[in-house]
């Protein structure tokens, strides 16, 4: 017998109709798809699928932050006093990186959009 990691699943057929209204029944809470009353995979909406990447990197960095934190506390780290308007100036200078691909992708779409 199968363990089910959800409360709630759906049959295989039933999924297959349409899964989109299966991921929005679901209220972006993941759920077991079942082929012969047993799990065949899980299904989750995207606003899910990023909270529970966040979650993995959070505890995959709070060991670094907190080893950071000990250091300067302990005086081994220089610590840097900065303003909240040297950070704010500063944030307006990083532009975020975008490919070329992706730069083409969006001028595409929006020259489809005023078409």
């Amino acid at each position: 017998m199968d363990e089910i990691l959800t409360g709630t699943s759906i049959g295989i057929s039933e999924f297959k109709q349409n899964p989109n209204a299966a991921v929005k029944a679901a209220d972006d809470l993941p759920f077991a798809v079942l082929t012969n009353n047993r799990p065949s995979f899980y299904v989750m909406s995207p606003k899910m699928f990023d909270y529970l990447t966040e979650k993995l990197w959070e505890v995959q960095i709070t060991p670094t932050v907190l080893a950071e934190l000990r250091a300067h506390e302990e005086g081994s780290e220089p610590s840097i006093t900065v303003t909240l308007e040297e950070l704010r100036r500063e944030s307006r200078l990083v532009q975020p990186r975008v490919s070329a691909k992706r730069k083409k992708s969006v001028a595409q779409t929006r020259s489809k959009r005023t078409k």
